[in-house]
């Protein structure tokens, strides 16, 4: 049964953001060269009809379910809604728009919320405040971040969206993934009943499916990226990042994937390269710069400086088993859900995240690390300098260290973060 809940536009930001889609596939078919950073074409070409199809299923009337990152978007499949991500929202606009979305935070700040808390979230709480969203429900999990339990409440409190929280357990062990397997599916059924709808779960089934298969030609394109010179764009981190919350669990996530790999495996025959030769590789543990993705252009056809994967790329998970029962594929689903990128890391202890890291430079040939430490990011304060102990003890390589807002250039700027970097690269040569 469709929920026929019409409160008029509830998602102007995602008609801003299909505007900026469009503007920009059309400004990079025009300017950039027919092999031209193929990943943004693609990446733009299959995210703009998902989201226009979202624009409409919004003005039909459908449920508008807002979503934490770190709760996977197919999961969502199993209701007719129209998904939007707090944070992805937040952090792709700023990317895309001219400006970004300073206002949104100032207006937060005007509001009362602390500055130094996460601004992917801030910001779309700053375009509720202004009217721009209304959500007829929300669904987090209670991790990975203090920020998530601080922020989300203003949702639920100040602007009174009904709100399913899942108790996702720190303790990774199979007690824990059994808790939150139940967690999972309590709560889609407690989403189900707040929006006139009964949880499809053979639509779930399917929509997972094609992210099993999105998994295995990531592993593909990473085991690729693995070869020297990197035969993939420092710009597919963005853009992946962005399949992976907008498009997750869609036939046009599997095309983008495909399309990809099939562009990796002829650069990669060829020993080709983006951008100028490739002098360094290097390995951000954190996250890029979303308020400036073009610096990742920048490193490539400036620096010459491989940006082999960051926190949101390199995010790997057996298979979710849909063959068998419910309870199986929702404790698979759980396992997923507990080991995705900030989740996994931030509800560990940090020796886990520096053994990975230690490990991953190992495989990728890493000449550097360069570790973006959000002001938002509390948890990981003490890590930088731990991690960077260990990969010079450990494989002799250096770590850069470079304080940032993921969303707000104004704590740290572009111009700032090539400073840093070609300096550090100095150092390298």
């Amino acid at each position: 049964m469709k929920n026929t809940i019409t409160n008029g536009r509830k998602v102007i930001p995602y008609e801003m953001l299909l505007k900026t889609l469009s503007s920009t596939r059309e400004l990079v078919e025009r300017i950039l060269p027919v092999n031209g950073i193929p990943s943004l074409k693609l990446g733009l070409e299959y995210l703009e009809p998902v989201i226009k199809s979202y624009i409409k299923k919004a003005r039909e009337g459908l449920p508008i379910i807002g979503y934490h990152f770190s709760f996977p978007a197919e999961y969502l499949q199993c209701f007719d809604c129209v998904p939007v991500c707090i944070e992805g929202t937040s952090y792709f606009l700023a990317a895309l728009l001219k400006g970004g979305i300073e206002n949104y935070y100032d207006a937060m700040h005007s509001w009362g919320h602390p500055f130094h808390t996460c601004s992917s979230q801030r910001g779309t709480m700053g375009m509720t405040l202004d009217g721009l969203f209304k959500f007829d429900a929300i669904i987090t999990p209670t991790a990975p971040c203090d920020c998530t339990i601080a922020s989300y409440p203003f949702f639920k409190y100040k602007k009174l969206f009904p709100m399913v929280m899942l108790d996702l357990p720190y303790l990774h062990a199979p007690k824990s993934y059994d808790y939150y397997a139940d967690q999972l599916k309590l709560g889609l059924e407690e989403l189900g009943k707040i929006i006139g709808q009964k949880p499809d779960f053979n639509k779930l089934k399917k929509a997972i499916e094609i992210e099993n298969h999105v998994n295995q030609l990531k592993l593909e394109i990473f085991d690729l990226i693995k070869g020297i010179p990197s035969p993939i764009e420092n710009i597919f981190n963005a853009v992946s990042a962005g399949a992976l919350i907008f498009i997750s669990g869609t036939p046009e996530s599997l095309a983008f994937y495909k399309k990809m790999l099939e562009i990796t495996k002829q650069r990669y025959s060829k020993k080709l390269h983006h951008g100028i030769p490739e002098k360094f590789r290097s390995i951000w543990p954190y996250m890029i710069t979303f308020f400036s993705i073009d610096l990742l252009e920048w490193l490539d056809r400036k620096l010459g400086l491989s940006v082999l994967f960051d926190i949101f790329n390199y995010n790997f998970t057996e298979p979710i088993n849909t063959k068998s029962d419910l309870d199986t594929m929702f404790l698979g689903m759980a396992k997923k859900g507990m080991h995705l990128p900030m989740v996994r890391q931030s509800t560990e202890f940090f020796d886990p995240f520096i053994e990975y890291c230690v490990d991953f430079a190992r495989q990728f040939s890493a000449d550097c690390f360069i570790y973006t430490q959000s002001i938002a990011c509390k948890q990981f304060g003490s890590v930088p300098q731990l991690l960077r102990e260990a990969l010079k003890e450990e494989l002799g390589i250096p770590m850069l260290l470079i304080e940032f807002d993921a969303g707000d250039a104004r704590m740290t700027s572009l111009n700032t973060f090539k400073e840093k970097i070609s300096l550090f690269m100095e150092t390298l040569s």
